[in-house]
């Protein structure tokens, strides 16, 4: 038998820069073909071994994919030139401005799905499932699970800061910006409730990652808030106070405001606002009648 064109598997890893064990990975998946064997511990590869191994190299370049992606973009049967095998799924992902639209509209499913279900009980395919894409496509925009849930909590973050900047954008008075950033806060809020709650539940575990994400979300909340109690200080609106604290307290018990609304008793965002204010500006002293403040009396 002629084996002149035809390589040993020393050849092929020299020319494919892919190591032995991940060939035999590749052959055993039935993303190569087997080689000639002409003994037990013989076995002979041809050019389009080669190919595929660089088509393989050249769809992981754009990063970490699974085996089922590799399986999905080259097929195991079928044309194996490197100029066949690119998938509909990357081709979308060509250009920055596609690629960022894809990954808002998986994010922006994702939502819904996570607060359906909760972070654990989510499934890859229950979010492909969900837009009609393939688990192949989903892997060229996130990593995994996870770094689609961080995604998903950045994109609420985000929602709500755009939200609040556009309510108060010609907004000048102190207090009436603290009460359209609670309004649009606690409508938020109202939506997004489940990803924040999932967020701190992950914060018991080992992992760190959701310690480090929520302080960067509530960071990102509160700084708004704080400047503005800043300013109030400032002007002389508000006495000296800690307006890191404040910011948080507020926050806090717009959160907690939210939960009462859900658990009934007839209150709406006008109730709990004219609370808060009250609460903000009075504390828990106790109420001076006009009586015991005017001399005349």
């Amino acid at each position: 038998m002629d084996t002149k064109n035809l390589m040993r598997i020393q050849e092929l890893e020299k020319k494919s820069g892919v190591p032995r064990t991940t060939i035999h990975y590749y052959t055993r998946n039935g993303l190569l073909h087997p080689p000639l064997k002409t003994g037990r511990t013989m076995a002979y590869y041809d050019e389009t071994h080669l190919k595929r191994l660089l088509s393989i190299q050249q769809i992981k370049a754009g990063g970490r994919v699974p085996l089922s992606f590799l399986q999905e973009s080259l097929g195991k049967s079928g044309a194996w030139s490197a100029d066949t095998i690119e998938s509909p799924a990357r081709a979308v992902a060509t250009t920055t401005r596609a690629k960022d639209r894809k990954r808002q509209e998986i994010a922006h499913a994702a939502i819904r799905i996570f607060s359906e279900k909760g972070y654990h009980q989510v499934k890859i395919r229950d979010i492909t499932a969900s837009l009609g894409i393939s688990t192949g496509t989903f892997y060229i925009y996130f990593e995994d699970k996870q770094a689609l849930f961080v995604d998903v909590v950045d994109t609420v973050i985000r929602k709500i800061l755009g939200d609040a900047a556009e309510a108060i954008r010609q907004e000048k008075d102190i207090i009436k910006r603290l009460l359209l950033r609670g309004k649009v806060f606690y409508d938020n809020y109202s939506k997004y409730n489940e990803i924040l709650s999932q967020l701190r539940a992950e914060m018991v575990g080992e992992d760190t990652w959701p310690r480090e994400k929520i302080k960067k979300a509530y960071h990102a909340l509160t700084q708004p808030v704080i400047r503005d109690i800043q300013k109030g200080i400032e002007s002389g609106i508000f006495r000296k106070i800690d307006p890191d604290l404040t910011a948080y307290a507020l926050t806090g018990l717009i959160q907690i405001m939210c939960l009462r609304t859900t658990i009934g008793g007839g209150y709406s965002f006008e109730n709990i606002i004219d609370f808060v204010l009250d609460f903000m500006t009075k504390g828990l002293g106790p109420q001076v009648s006009i009586a015991a403040n005017d001399p005349e009396k």
